[in-house]
């Protein structure tokens, strides 16, 4: 029987969690503060896409627990991508272990491919709205697809051999998992919507289509950040983020205006006072511009505004008294 380990069981992970217990997939689910609740009465998902549904996959608190019940053939990370990740999944990585990088931003595979070098790393690219409600509940839309690929792009047969079967159980589970031979340009497609909405959401407090309706640059302010990116990406070898592609994306979030939007994940951490992921969708992405000597200025500035809300929520040891008075 295939094993795979989920780590990171946020709403993404549960709903991953369910679709590969659907293929038959022994799955075991690392949680921390949702851990009382999932392994008391398992995970409910409200769906309008699979329906109201349940299950009860093997749950853990930790990746030493996680490890007796290995070897896995897929560990798939849907935490949150801040550096230094791919050290604490190296307890439960096995010798034929596939690692899916299931995570937001772009340049995130890198470390698990140098920290990993034998092993094989599938980037998937995350569509999915969800969001965990209470503890071990998920409410989610009525579309769910994940973009797979190996990284690098030029990974060998055998690797791309793994990503094939992982589609095939996706789609057994009742999910949607097209593999790209370059899943980096469908990446880069997606961070263009992160890039504009979720710093800004964040910065603003207002989500997606209430940021839209806030004022009459505001529709114009999204579009350009979009267009820098593209610009990064091209340079990078990928021209899929079009002037068209742009207003595609942008006729969905300006209709979203009239039937109310969702907060992207920055926000939802911001209300939550959690830190954001700022190198893996801004920082990462202003380095990649910087390399290639482009001018990318809104892109540096919400780069530099998010750095800066998110030094105000962790208050390292460079964090200074407000003085009074």
């Amino acid at each position: 029987m295939t094993k795979a380990l989920i780590f990171g069981t946020g709403s993404v992970g549960c709903v991953y969690g369910y679709i590969l217990s659907k293929a038959g997939v022994q799955v075991v689910t690392a949680c921390r503060s949702n851990y009382e609740a999932v392994n008391e009465a398992g995970i409910t998902i409200r769906s309008a896409l699979f329906g109201n549904v349940h299950y009860r996959p093997t749950t853990v608190r930790n990746l030493v627990e996680a490890k007796s019940h290995g070897p896995f053939d897929y560990i798939l990370v849907c935490s949150k991508a801040f550096p230094g990740v791919s050290t604490q999944i190296e307890i439960a990585v096995g010798a034929e272990t596939s690692i899916v990088v299931a995570q937001n931003g772009i340049g995130i595979e890198e470390e698990y491919f140098q920290r990993y070098p034998n092993n094989t790393i599938i980037s998937g690219v995350v569509w999915l709205p969800t969001v965990q409600v209470a503890p071990g509940v998920v409410v989610m839309g009525p579309n769910e697809r994940i973009d797979l690929g190996t990284y690098p792009a030029n990974a060998p047969a055998s690797a791309k051999a793994k990503v094939d079967v992982l589609s095939k159980l996706w789609v057994a589970g009742g999910g949607n998992a097209p593999v790209y031979d370059d899943v980096q340009a469908r990446r880069w497609l997606k961070l263009s919507v992160n890039f504009a909405f979720n710093p800004i959401s964040a910065l603003t407090r207002c989500d997606g289509s209430n940021f839209l309706l806030s004022s009459e640059v505001a529709d114009d302010i999204i579009v350009k950040v979009m267009r820098q990116v593209g610009q990064i990406a091209a340079a990078e070898g990928y021209a899929d983020i079009t002037e068209e592609s742009i207003q595609e994306r942008m006729k969905f979030h300006r209709a979203r205006t009239k039937t109310g939007g969702k907060d992207p994940s920055m926000l939802m951490d911001v209300k939550a006072g959690r830190p954001i992921e700022v190198d893996a969708i801004l920082g990462n992405t202003l380095r990649i511009a910087q390399k290639h000597n482009i001018d990318v200025p809104l892109v540096e500035m919400l780069y530099g505004l998010a750095t800066a809300l998110n030094f105000s929520i962790v208050k390292d040891e460079r964090w200074v008294p407000v003085l009074v008075g």
